[in-house]
């Protein structure tokens, strides 16, 4: 009975994610921090698991559905991985500093809000931006180009905060690969996925990762799948746009609220 708490919030997060690519950061760190206790370091750390493991069966569920374009996936994912590891052994090396603790804290949340705040300038270039073809040659030449500078600060920003697929790298997506918001989303949680595996094992070194819980979690996110599948097939495209928005607007306020308080 004492797990069902965990599961119910595991399979909201599930849904969350699997159906608008936010949530592994922005959403669970806040859902570590003041539904769990964990602090800062902690929740950033077990975030980083728990969302590598709920995005391997969101994954899925946007590949079988034909979101995943792989050869632009692996694409950016090769961007990110280096840029990722980095900040998550930086930051595991500079919380084993004396004193350090909590100027570490804070500035991971301040970066949190800074990027949440950046992906809402994404948001807003992108919903005043109407969608156009993109031509074979950008998706060879242009688009490795485009992504290659905001890639990469991208991954720095999972690494070092959890942060990353639906409030950073979904925007991205959108905005300088130009995806449809489903292509977006599923591209987002297959390249997050395998970001927040490197990241979660830097941060396993460190002792900071709540295995149990991000365990428990996990197991709550699998139920909510086949409403995912479901809502994924009839819902329109604005209405994923709209959801994920709000969502990022959402954490927005909550990281703004810790961070001053």
């Amino acid at each position: 009975m004492l797990l069902i708490p965990e599961l119910v919030i595991g399979a909201i997060v599930g849904l969350i994610i699997s159906t608008t690519g936010v949530g592994g950061g922005v959403i669970v760190l806040p859902i570590l921090i003041y539904f769990f206790g964990l602090d800062a370091l902690s929740a950033v750390a077990t975030a980083n698991l728990l969302s590598m493991l709920m995005k391997i069966s969101s994954s899925y569920m946007h590949f079988r559905m034909g979101n995943i374009p792989l050869r632009q996936s692996l694409t950016i994912l090769l961007i990110m991985i280096p840029s990722t590891m980095l900040a998550s052994y930086g930051v595991t090396i500079l919380s084993h500093i004396n004193h350090s603790q909590v100027q570490l804290e804070w500035g991971i949340n301040l970066l949190v809000v800074l990027a949440i705040l950046f992906s809402l300038y994404l948001f807003y270039c992108r919903i005043r931006q109407p969608e156009r073809q993109i031509s074979q040659t950008y998706m060879q030449s242009g688009f490795i180009k485009s992504l290659l500078l905001p890639g990469t600060g991208a991954g720095l920003v999972l690494g070092a905060t959890g942060v990353g697929g639906g409030v950073v790298v979904l925007p991205l997506l959108l905005r300088y690969a130009q995806m449809n918001i489903k292509q977006a989303i599923g591209v987002s949680l297959f390249v997050t996925m395998m970001l927040s595996g490197s990241s979660a094992f830097a941060y396993a070194h460190g002792g900071h990762t709540y295995w149990e819980l991000a365990l428990v979690l996990f197991v709550g996110s699998l139920l909510a799948i086949p409403f995912s599948k479901y809502l994924m097939k009839r819902l329109p495209d604005k209405a994923f746009q709209y959801a994920t928005l709000f969502l990022i607007l959402c954490s927005a306020v909550l990281m703004g609220i810790r961070l001053i308080g």
